[in-house]
């Protein structure tokens, strides 16, 4: 939602652009005017035996665009001048390893063979990190190309610490299984060892948590929340823990290492990628099979973020070329 809100803005700003979104995204047609917008919502078998049947009314009310991006959806035949695809996911590619449910591991698999099997259609292919790209078994390695997420927020003097007064609290944000919340746990149980009274906050979807750990003494469930309230509690949080063993980016992780005065992250690839150049420590937690790296925010540097107004430049200025 926030890299379609950045877009619709950049382009909005710029004579427009036409965006086809999901109902659920209709609050940006009052929120960013300046644009075309296209509200779809097939039903599942529809997706399941033609995923881009609304394209062909829209493309004929628009007329062929300059540029056809794709965020997560597989390109299934060529539809603007340049056709990009977009890896908004990287588990349909790349999820050995990975918990997942049995239904998520069958729905990942099979939109995983739909996205290889049409990157043959995409002059770009984009993820938002060199993991992630990593994953993309291509022959044509000139089409790849980075697309991160802009880090407005992170870049504002807002994120500063500013001495603000810390609370006994420890923060996890997501529940999905591949977040890994019981080695979340352990590593809580690590810390309440020298902490007293430290409380673990898991924000997200309650039903997602397992029963066993919500029973555990010390852990607290929010529920969902808006991202502000998730912003305001980690701003008071003493530490932010992340032990998920697969992102696309490093953005999930971003606003804790930022906002929270300790940080205890899993040691993927993206996670590395952010801090690039920053000091931190690989440690060991007991009942934890993967290292988990340690950051303080006052060490967090900026040097590896980006706007989002670069984010788009950039992208505009691939597909020009």
């Amino acid at each position: 939602m926030k890299r379609l809100y950045e877009y619709a803005r950049w382009f909005g700003d710029r004579g427009g652009a036409s965006f086809i979104i999901h109902p659920n995204c209709a609050s940006l047609i009052d929120a960013v005017p300046g644009n075309r917008y296209f509200i779809v919502n097939p039903p599942t078998y529809r997706r399941i035996l033609n995923d881009w049947g609304y394209l062909d009314a829209i493309i004929a009310e628009t007329g062929t665009p300059e540029l056809y991006y794709a965020y997560g959806i597989p390109v299934y035949s060529r539809v603007g001048r340049v056709n990009w695809f977009h890896l908004s996911n990287v588990l349909p590619i790349y999820s050995r390893d990975i918990p997942l449910s049995v239904f998520d591991r069958i729905k990942m698999r099979y939109l995983g063979w739909r996205i290889q099997r049409n990157y043959r259609h995409a002059d770009v292919i984009s993820a938002e990190s060199d993991f992630s790209l990593r994953q993309i078994r291509i022959a044509d390695t000139g089409r790849l190309f980075l697309s991160v997420n802009g880090s407005d927020d992170e870049l504002s003097d807002t994120f500063s610490d500013g001495g603000r007064l810390r609370e006994k609290i420890a923060v996890v944000v997501g529940t999905y299984k591949y977040k890994a919340l019981w080695d979340s746990y352990r590593v809580f149980e690590t810390l309440r060892r020298h902490e007293d009274r430290l409380t673990l906050l898991i924000i997200g979807d309650k039903r997602q948590i397992p029963s066993g750990l919500l029973r555990k003494s010390g852990v607290r469930s929010t529920g969902l929340l808006s991202r502000s309230a998730v912003v305001e509690y980690l701003e008071r949080a003493m530490y932010y823990i992340s032990t998920t063993r697969v992102e696309n980016s490093y953005n999930a992780a971003s606003e804790g290492v930022f906002l929270a005065q300790e940080s205890y992250i899993s040691a993927i690839p993206p996670h590395e990628e952010m801090l690039h150049g920053v000091p931190f420590d690989l440690v060991s937690v007991p009942g934890v099979s993967h290292s988990v790296i340690h950051v303080r925010q006052a060490d967090v540097s900026r040097e590896n973020l980006k706007t989002w107004n670069q984010v788009v430049t950039e992208m505009m200025a691939r597909a020009a070329s």
